[in-house]
């Protein structure tokens, strides 16, 4: 393509590497939102949680910034397209550009959002200022990021401007809902706030490219923190096979690193139950406490609330890729030594998945702990708020339902719990690894699941909104037909990958057997967990045991598509 315009160029180049990010951006604003408003409306109206959730869903996105973008200088602090410090345009240009199209895009994905879920369910939050005030926000973060070279600076600002700007603009816009009668002023001072910004970034990003010039990609924070762990662990490597010189590495640089980030969220949620139980007591003993006792108890129970659920998800987010997908200004790849050892492809993708998922597993069994010896620490008037009863009641009553299961169901809800957490770190694995090789087929095919998954979305609360105008037949349609394309794609992949798999001698009769004896266990362990649910198969159309039983088949795909992926990245 033929750009004879820099700032043309410059936008090109922007929309290459951010464009699958403002895809999942706007996907997450137009499927996941309306998503929890139809769980929340399964039992009536969306409840007020609901709408701050879904709130919160809108905003989360333009907070974090582009992680696509982040990646082309490794994280660290710093203008990122620093590779256009040698071109010929002047600095204003290179910075105005970037910065006039991450601020228009988030603008533009929340308004697309909020408008449309004000249109179909009656958002009842403000649009238009919202909008501008998320791209002030950004373009704020924007500007700190590029300006400094101090990541301690870089997190200060972020703090003070998420907190301090971020809390200023949600108060005006509450004291404001109606878009129709909210203040010219603010959008004054919003365009004040950009132009300031601005000339901040020019005048720091000048000072790079004169003097600041980034030769070489230093170490991200996550990079810093993973070799500190690495070299925390400190054990000599066994020689005396290669099986175990290969659970060393695998231990030293993937599971352990992972083990020790879930050991220390399990322990700052201990502390910050600990102290937030005094500290909730002390302020709601103050009679003329600033707001009523059950918001105050919901914010100061937050924190520790919020640390466990959170934790679940990054310790599968910070935990490295079991195959050792790499990364490296904006492309993946895997490592020679990774693609170049002596040893069977289908050996070596169980050996990693099953090193890394022990140690992942571990980390989720302590966060799961530290999280049920925590809840008592908050005390029981957080929980007379938030249920109406003391934490003591719903304990006793999830570990009498825990203990009225036979023996062989619990080991059935084990077996579901453990094959679930390899099944969840070998799809994270097979995801990186295809990406590498086919990185074009899956964003497409990812982009089509998405528009698959909008558009069931929007039909549902159309539905459940307006029932009247709305066809239940084409939503019982459009439901059937996705479960029928699930159960007809987990088969056909199956049976692909395992012919393949035996074509390019990658699978063996031993590790196919060993993968239908861990697939039959798991499917005796689903259809006893499906009947502690209470789900009767008896009574079921062939439609509906198709699509209950069909995740039964879920490990036997995983375990064929695990090895084979590897050998797309070893050999080809």
């Amino acid at each position: 393509m033929t750009l004879r315009s820099p700032i043309v160029a410059i936008l090109w180049e922007l929309w290459q590497v951010t464009r699958a990010e403002a895809a999942w951006k706007l996907a997450l604003g137009v499927v996941l939102t309306p998503a929890a408003l139809i769980w929340s409306a399964v039992f009536g109206p969306p409840a007020t949680w609901a709408w701050d959730f879904a709130r919160v869903l809108l905003y989360m996105p333009h907070i974090v910034g582009w992680l696509s973008l982040a990646r082309l200088n490794a994280g660290k602090p710093g203008f990122p397209l620093y590779l256009q410090y040698t071109r010929p345009i002047r600095t204003a240009v290179m910075v105005g550009a970037p910065m006039a199209y991450l601020t228009a895009v988030s603008f533009a994905v929340y308004l697309v959002s909020a408008f449309l879920l004000r249109v179909t369910v009656g958002y009842p939050y403000s649009v238009l200022p919202a909008a501008a005030w998320i791209a002030a926000v950004a373009l704020v973060l924007y500007t700190i990021g590029f300006s400094t070279r101090s990541m301690v600076v870089m997190m200060l600002g972020w703090l003070v401007t998420l907190f301090g700007l971020g809390g200023f603009a949600g108060a005006r816009l509450d004291s404001f809902p109606n878009d129709a009668d909210y203040p010219l002023t603010d959008f004054a001072v919003i365009a004040l706030i950009g132009l300031v910004g601005f000339g901040i970034t020019v005048a720091s990003v000048a000072r790079q490219r004169r003097g600041d010039a980034q030769t070489a990609i230093a170490r991200t924070p996550v990079g810093a923190l993973r070799d500190a762990l690495i070299s925390l662990f400190r054990f000599p490597c066994p020689t005396s096979s290669a099986t175990w010189a290969q659970m060393w590495l695998d231990l030293k640089y993937n599971g352990l690193p992972v083990l020790a980030i879930g050991v220390a969220f399990a322990i700052v949620i201990l502390l910050v139950s600990a102290v937030s139980g005094p500290i909730d007591a002390a302020l709601n003993a103050d009679p003329p406490m600033p707001c009523p006792i059950a918001e105050c108890f919901y914010v100061r129970a937050w924190p520790p609330l919020f640390i466990a659920p959170f934790s679940l998800f990054a310790v599968f987010f910070l935990g490295r890729n079991a195959f050792g997908i790499l990364r490296k200004q904006g492309r993946t790849y895997v490592s020679a030594f990774e693609a170049t050892q002596a040893y069977g492809t289908a050996q070596l993708a169980i050996l990693k998945l099953l090193v890394n998922s022990v140690c992942v597993l571990a980390a989720l069994i302590a966060i799961v702990v530290s999280f049920w010896i925590s809840m008592p620490l908050l005390g029981d008037a957080v929980f007379i708020q938030i249920w109406g009863v003391p934490l003591s009641s719903r304990r006793s009553v999830v570990a009498d339902a825990f203990a009225a299961l036979t023996g062989y169901e619990q080991l059935a809800l084990a077996i579901v719990a453990v094959v679930g957490v390899v099944m969840g770190v070998a799809a994270f694995a097979v995801f990186g690894a295809l990406r590498t090789r086919y990185s074009r087929r899956v964003s497409i095919a990812s982009f089509l699941l998405l528009l698959y998954g909008l558009a069931f979305a929007w039909l549902a609360v159309g539905v459940r909104m307006d029932p009247e105008t709305a066809s239940q037949f084409h939503l019982d349609v459009v439901y059937g037909a996705m479960r029928w394309i699930a159960s007809v794609a987990i088969v056909f992949t199956t049976v692909s990958v395992f012919w393949n798999g035996f074509a390019e001698r990658v699978l063996t009769i031993r590790y196919a057997s060993g993968a239908l004896a861990i697939s039959a266990a798991f499917g005796a362990a689903w259809l006893t967990a499906l009947h502690i649910a209470g789900v009767q198969l008896a009574g079921m159309s062939a439609m509906n045991v198709i699509s209950v039983v069909s995740p039964a088949l879920l490990p036997l795909m995983t375990s064929g598509l695990a090895p084979w992926s590897l050998s797309r990245i070893r050999h080809t």
